[in-house]
């Protein structure tokens, strides 16, 4: 990964490539994990948000040095169901203060207009309607509940993907607080780089976002994608012909702004996406370029 000098670091991970991942205000690297679960999924009107369920997270977790140390066995996460439209942003914020303002100390204070910025909000959003938009998004974040247990053993701990959120609108301060012991989670199988770019040209379409996330974080030439699995992975109520049709018209959205192409096949009753490319910069999607392929 080239390194940019408008790209600000994220961290060292030591491996046998000696990668540094990057990250600013218009890309984010997000661990591969949280990608192709369901912790982000589309939030409609329809929605009850405090309808989440536990996931069971156990095969993507397992390796973190918590499980290793202690022999944990089963990962699950539990809260208040994260949108994509906002709370995908302010997660790229922490993610980002962390990142420059965290690697000394698990607990970080700065201006709310500051971590707007790190959020990818323009200034001229800075006001109270946004402040109380990002207040109630680190509670939902904030809510989000890690359980790691011991099977067949009365041992478990619980902890989150953010400790604690406090923000002060009159006195223009937010405080973060991380569990030192998860660090690793971003050290985990490998780190995608989310255009913050992509998300834009998607405005109010939660599900072909969500598809964003999911779809980038596949490894490369993946098989064919079930509407099985993408209803699992967003998590929709409706019933599977309506979720379906969101789903085409959501792939059709990917397709439209140059980030996809590929095609609709049925096969035993059951409908599948072939991803022919991913394009990483936006293009035409007639005009493919093989310096943007997989």
């Amino acid at each position: 990964m080239a390194q940019d000098k408008n790209l600000l670091p994220l961290t060292e991970v030591t491996t046998s490539n000696e990668i540094q991942l990057i990250t600013s205000t218009s890309t984010s690297v997000q661990p591969n994990v949280l990608l192709r679960t369901g912790v982000f999924t589309p939030v409609g009107r329809k929605v009850n948000i405090n309808s989440g369920t536990m996931m069971d997270v156990t095969t993507d977790l397992v390796n973190l040095e918590l499980c290793q140390k202690e022999g944990y066995d089963s990962v699950t996460v539990r809260g208040t169901r994260l949108n994509v439209e906002t709370d995908f942003k302010v997660w790229c914020g922490i993610v980002l203060v962390f990142s420059k303002l965290g690697l000394s100390s698990n607990t970080v204070h700065l201006k709310f207009s500051e971590f707007a910025k790190y959020c990818g909000y323009p200034s001229r959003r800075f006001d109270k309607n946004l402040r109380r938009q990002i207040g109630e998004s680190l509670e939902r974040i904030q809510s989000q509940s890690l359980t790691f247990r011991r099977k067949g053993a009365d041992k478990a701990v619980h902890t989150g993907m953010l400790l604690k959120a406090s923000y002060d609108g009159d006195e223009d301060k937010v405080e973060l607080m991380a569990d030192e012991s998860l660090w690793d989670l971003y050290r985990l199988d490998y780190q995608v780089l989310v255009s913050m770019k992509v998300l834009s040209k998607l405005p109010r379409a939660e599900v072909a976002q969500c598809l964003y996330l999911y779809l980038l974080a596949l490894p490369e030439n993946p098989i064919p994608v079930s509407f099985t699995r993408l209803r699992e992975r967003l998590r929709l109520e409706s019933c599977t012909k309506e979720a379906n049709r969101k789903i085409k018209t959501g792939l059709k959205k990917l397709e439209s702004i140059g980030f996809l192409s590929g095609s609709f096949i049925t096969k035993n009753g059951e409908q599948f996406y072939c991803i022919d490319k991913r394009f990483k910069k936006l293009c035409n999607p007639l005009e493919a370029s093989p310096l943007l392929d997989d």
